[in-house]
């Protein structure tokens, strides 16, 4: 294994556990809501109550509180005391309107700050965005261990801290792919669920929290972790940009096209062919192809970036993250409530299920490769230079079609009212968001230039949080007319969700009419050969009659 090949490997990992721990603490929100309402965070809201009468109405003091009467989880059996504290708090819709707009402002700022993040990554090295990265997470992880119930305006800067330190680092290691010729996409969707599977931290702070280590021990452990990660990343990861796509130089650094020194792309006919005498055996590489798409999109499709951003491929693809990413952020902002109005209130049961959703997590980074392995699946094939700008595309189509149809499962099992039927639930939901942000990743280097790809992903993910601003109003919709009632919001998720199956079908549209073009082209370049020749033949016979 070679020195450049290892070097590679080592940033994958590091990248991979960097974003695995930070990348998307925000899909643990249902274990931290749950932590942040046993403390008793926001509690002076609960339905117009002041914080004298919530402390004076239950015996002990703010303390004891603290300490021992509200951890249900702690006590074997609920006494009177729990049953207090249960109607006060676990049915405290002013409280849960609290926590869910701390959720809201968070996810709105990560998705403005991939803006900044991506132009950033498109002209300076990886290095820049992840300092930022540290500076902004170590700020919010220590604003929520600095935090106390009576200072429960932290959580708006430190929850928004977190998720922006998140989306920072995700666009940033989304360049790492770059180094991965072949497994390019492969790669960008094993970062995404790593990024999903990162909700299994706050798990961990939940249960750390009920064995009595407090959240305050829990964020300082993560903000020391979070400083060494980047400090190893940082010497670790290249200087320059990781261009794409790859320069000669940059693919000398590509692991799984080399394996020793290759030689320069050989095209024969319209097929392409490069041999690498490392392992004494040919591979086929698509590096001349993909830099022919390239040339294609930017002078042919996309001269400029405005051009993208404008382009019906751009509006259709934005709709379809921000509808399908506005059903799984509802779902996870609301999990708290929804749960504890199905469960009927019992506190064990809602820590149970809490429990249990957020390890399911953690088989996002097991479930990612999959739409990447999908999307990859034909480029180790001979490809017909012609036929390889549209191929892409094409491979794509069925995996959003899945990705649309999980979403509708989803909602539908969601919106029935059996307990036991949850856990295919949590399933769906993690299937779902896998498919969705590492598709939302990989796709938009195939369908535009790539040299536009961090900040078409910073726009992407800043309009698609935008967008996510509705699940607030259809909160609040739930929490006053539809008296908890998550029914009639459901059904129309599900149509909202069976509306993204457009997005699929445009691709198939657009892509046989590009084909059919090419087509024409072809037939007539051949054509006007044959008439040249003709032409020839008959001036040559011509020429000998005279």
């Amino acid at each position: 294994m070679t020195s450049s090949k290892q070097r590679n490997l080592a940033a994958f990992a590091f990248g991979l556990g960097e974003c695995l721990l930070f990348g998307g603490l925000k899909y643990g929100w249902a274990s931290l809501v749950f932590v942040l309402k046993d403390l008793g965070y926001f509690h002076g809201c609960s339905n117009n109550l002041s914080k004298d009468t919530y402390d004076t109405s239950v015996s002990g003091t703010s303390s004891d509180i603290n300490n021992s009467t509200w951890t249900y989880g702690h006590a074997g059996n609920a006494t009177q005391q729990d049953l207090c504290d249960k109607e006060l708090r676990g049915l405290c819709r002013t409280q849960d309107s609290c926590l869910h707009l701390v959720f809201t402002i968070a996810t709105v700022t990560c998705g403005m700050m991939a803006i900044p993040t991506g132009a950033l990554v498109d002209r300076c090295s990886i290095r820049i965005p992840r300092l930022i990265f540290s500076v902004v997470i170590c700020s919010g992880l220590l604003m929520l261990a600095l935090s106390t119930p009576d200072t429960s305006q932290l959580l708006y800067p430190s929850i928004a801290g977190i998720t922006m330190g998140g989306i920072v680092i995700g666009i940033a290691n989304m360049q790492i792919g770059n180094l991965f010729i072949s497994k390019r996409s492969t790669v960008v969707t094993v970062y995404n669920g790593a990024i999903d599977s990162s909700a299994i931290i706050l798990l961990t702070v939940k249960v750390a929290y009920e064995h009595g280590i407090s959240l305050q021990i829990s964020c300082f452990t993560l903000f020391a972790v979070a400083f060494v990660l980047f400090v190893i990343n940082t010497l670790l990861l290249p200087r320059d940009r990781i261009v794409w796509p790859p320069t000669p130089k940059t693919k000398a650094r590509c692991d799984d096209e080399h394996k020793g020194k290759a030689n320069n792309g050989i095209s024969s006919g319209s097929k392409l062919y490069t041999e690498v005498k490392g392992n004494e055996r040919s591979k086929r590489t698509r590096r001349q192809s993909i830099q022919l798409c390239e040339a294609h999109k930017e002078m042919m499709e996309y001269p400029n970036m405005t051009s993208a951003f404008v382009s019906p491929m751009f509006a259709f693809f934005l709709l379809w993250v921000s509808v399908l990413q506005l059903r799984d952020l509802y779902f996870l902002g609301t999990f708290h409530s929804w749960i504890t109005e199905l469960v009927g209130d019992d506190h064990s049961t809602v820590s149970h299920f809490t429990s249990i959703m957020t390890m399911v997590q953690c088989a996002g980074v097991v479930i990612s490769p999959l739409p990447g392995l999908m999307l990859d699946r034909n480029k180790r094939k001979v490809i017909d230079a012609e036929k390889a700008l549209y191929q892409d595309l094409k491979d794509s189509i069925l995996v959003y079609v899945i990705t649309t149809a999980v979403s509708v499962l989803f909602s539908v099992s969601v919106i029935l009212p059996v307990i036991q039927l949850q856990y295919v639930s949590f399933v769906l939901q993690v299937v779902l968001r896998a498919f969705l942000y590492g598709i939302a990743s990989a796709f938009l280097p195939m369908a535009f230039p790539t040299r536009y790809y961090a900040t078409m992903l910073g726009v992407l993910f800043a309009a698609a949080g935008l967008f996510s601003l509705l699940q607030y109003p259809i909160f609040l919709l739930v929490q006053g007319p539809l008296q908890g009632n998550h029914y009639y919001v459901n059904v129309a998720f599900i149509a909202m969700c069976l509306s993204t199956m457009l997005f699929p079908i445009y691709i198939h549209i657009y892509v046989k009419k590009k084909e059919k073009l090419l087509e024409l082209n072809k037939s007539s370049k051949e054509w006007i050969k044959f008439e040249s020749d003709l032409l020839t033949d008959e001036d040559k016979t011509r020429s000998d009659k005279v």
